[in-house]
C-alpha cells in the first residue's frame, strides 16, 4: 500500500473581533477629527496682521485722495472766480475816473444858455448818450435813489429834509447819481434823506 498523501493545511480564517469590539471601549471618543476642523475654522477667523495693515493703509490713502480731490476742486473754483472778477473789474479805476466827465457833460446840457444853436445842442446830447451807452456796455448801471430807503452801502447822505410826507429814512432828492459796476458799487449816490419834523414845545 502506498503512503498517505499529505493533506494541505486547512485555511484558518483570521481572528474575528469579538462582537461589540468595533464599537470601541465605552466612553472613549475619537477627538482627532473634531480638533482638526476646529483648527481650520480658527485659521479662517484669524486675519494676517500684514494683510490688515495693508488694508488700513489702503483706506487711509483713499481718504487722503478724497480730501486732495476736494481741495483741488475748491482751488479750481476759486481760481475761476478770481479770474472772472479780474476780467469783470479790470477797468474799474478807468471807469471811475470817467464818471466826473459824464457829470460835467450832463451839467453843461442841463444849464445850456438861452438862444444856443439847436443842432449843436442836439449833437451834444447825442455825444452824452453815446458816452452813457459805452459805460453801460462795460457793465455800469445807475443806482436807484429817489423814493428808496436809505442804504449806506450804496447811498451817501449829504443833506436831510424835515417832512411828514415821507417815511423817515426815505430818499427825497438825488444830489449826484451813483453807479454800480456789475455787482460792485463804483460810486455811491449822494442823496437828501427825509426825517420827521421836530415837535414844537
Amino acid at each position: 500500500m502506498g503512503k498517505k498523501q499529505d493533506m494541505p493545511p486547512q485555511h484558518q480564517p483570521p481572528d474575528q473581533p469579538e462582537p461589540g469590539a468595533q464599537k470601541g471601549r465605552p466612553g472613549v471618543v475619537d477627538s482627532r477629527a473634531s480638533s482638526s476642523v476646529d483648527a481650520e475654522s480658527g485659521q479662517d477667523q484669524r486675519i494676517d496682521p500684514e494683510l490688515q495693515a495693508a488694508r488700513d493703509e489702503a483706506q487711509a490713502n483713499f481718504a487722503r485722495y478724497q480730501r486732495l480731490a476736494a481741495d483741488f476742486e475748491n482751488y479750481k473754483r476759486r481760481t475761476r472766480q478770481e479770474l472772472g472778477d479780474r476780467t469783470q473789474y479790470a477797468n474799474e479805476e478807468l471807469l471811475r475816473k470817467l464818471l466826473p466827465i459824464l457829470d460835467n457833460l450832463r451839467r453843461a446840457i442841463d444849464h445850456a444858455p438861452e438862444g444856443i444853436d439847436r443842432n449843436w445842442f442836439d449833437g451834444l446830447r447825442m455825444v452824452m448818450r453815446q458816452f452813457e451807452d459805452t459805460l453801460q456796455a462795460q457793465g455800469i448801471s445807475t443806482i436807484p435813489a429817489v423814493g428808496e430807503k436809505f442804504d449806506p452801502s450804496k447811498h451817501e447822505a449829504i443833506a436831510s429834509e424835515e417832512t411828514d410826507e415821507h417815511e423817515e429814512g426815505t430818499i427825497v432828492e438825488e444830489m449826484q447819481p451813483g453807479y454800480r459796476l456789475h455787482e460792485r458799487v463804483l460810486r455811491p449816490t449822494l442823496v437828501k434823506v427825509a426825517h420827521p419834523r421836530a415837535l414844537k414845545s
